[in-house]
C-alpha cells in the first residue's frame, strides 16, 4: 500500500530537473525513504541509550580484563 504526497516547488525548478533527465518522483521517494530510516534508527538508538543507562556493571573492569587475558 502506498500514499500520495504532493509538493510545490519554486517556478522553474521542475523544468530544470526535467531538462537534466532527473526522475523527480524516484529521487523524492529515495530521499523520503532514507529520511524515514534515519528517524527510525535514531529512535532505536535513543531507546538503547536509555536502557543502557539503567544497567549497572558490577566489579572492577581491570580485574575482569586481567582474568580474561590470563585464561587464554
Amino acid at each position: 500500500m502506498s500514499e500520495v504526497i504532493t509538493i510545490r516547488v519554486p517556478s522553474g525548478t521542475k523544468a530544470i530537473l526535467k531538462s537534466a533527465h532527473i526522475n523527480i518522483s524516484e529521487e523524492m521517494r529515495r530521499y523520503l525513504e532514507a529520511k524515514a530510516k534515519s528517524i527510525r534508527l535514531h529512535g532505536m538508538l535513543h531507546g538503547l541509550r536509555k536502557r543502557a543507562q539503567k544497567i549497572k556493571a558490577e566489579g572492577d573492569s581491570t580485574q575482569i580484563i586481567r582474568e580474561y587475558r590470563d585464561s587464554r
